[in-house]
């Protein structure tokens, strides 16, 4: 059984414990006494910074699904403008992959192609099912979304624009904001240019030959739903005489039964 000395000494050393704390850590002491409201105005002010940051991001969607800003020759999607990479690159940063999504569809929206620096519209809606064969790299094909496939004008964008997206972090924006060394990279940034632009080149012309091979093939299918459409002039022809009534056959008539309604085919049945 623990005597009153005993007691005296345990609530001692707690005391000097506590003590050796505080002057180890005087800050603890300190916020643990911190004003209420000044807590809660801090609070406030982080809350603020994130919407603030939220609603920049939400603007940088839209200024982003209207670009590229240059659009005339020699600039395109395989050779943009320096201008218009720098700004989506710094636009960009700050995104979460969510984010990235909202400006495809925003750029669909619009009829653009979902890849930032191209100044083309998507591809159409066509009718089929919800899965198409596209060709690949090479002489393969690939099965895709055909609400996916949609979303581009090519391939080449497509790989473009999703190079960015695998580059993007899930981490919210508040939390990296501060970090400087956020760099985000388009695919061939090192690349030959003139190697990008016949790739462009060959896969625009294997578009055009798909379309035609489309055609074709909705011709001879007799399926002519969507060509032009054209006018029918239908002219009756005119009776200038009375119809004759053909009475009965003639009983002499020895060829009467291989008559039909008074006709007598003119080539020669034998019976």
């Amino acid at each position: 059984m623990a005597t009153a000395k005993d007691i005296l000494e345990s609530l001692s050393s707690g005391t000097e414990t506590a003590n050796a704390a505080s002057l180890l850590n005087p800050g603890a002491s300190r916020r643990s006494r911190r004003d209420p409201k000044e807590v809660a105005l801090e609070h406030a002010r982080i809350l603020q910074q994130r919407k603030e940051l939220e609603t920049v991001i939400l603007q940088n969607i839209i200024t982003l699904s209207e670009y590229p800003r240059i659009r005339t020759s020699p600039y395109s999607a395989a050779n943009p403008s320096p201008s218009d990479v720098a700004d989506f690159k710094k636009l960009v940063r700050l995104f979460q992959p969510s984010d990235y999504d909202d400006l495809i569809a925003e750029r669909n929206a619009n009829d653009l192609c979902g890849y930032v620096l191209c100044p083309k519209p998507k591809l159409k809606a066509t009718r089929g099912g919800a899965w198409k064969l596209v060709s690949a790299r090479g002489s393969g094909f690939d099965i895709v979304h055909r609400k996916e496939h949609e979303q581009w004008c090519s391939q080449f964008c497509a790989r473009h624009a999703l190079y960015v997206k695998v580059q993007l972090n899930e981490t919210a924006a508040w939390e990296r904001v501060g970090i400087p060394d956020i760099d985000i990279e388009l695919l061939g940034d090192v690349a030959d240019t003139t190697g990008l632009l016949a790739h462009e080149k060959k896969e625009e012309e294997s578009r055009l030959k798909a379309a035609e091979d489309a055609t074709l093939l909705a011709t001879e299918r007799g399926d002519t739903g969507t060509s032009a459409p054209f006018l029918v002039t239908l002219r009756p022809k005119e009776v200038t005489e009375a119809p004759k009534d053909m009475g009965l056959l003639d009983a002499e008539d020895d060829e009467a039964h291989l008559k039909l309604e008074g006709y007598k085919p003119k080539a020669n049945v034998s019976i």
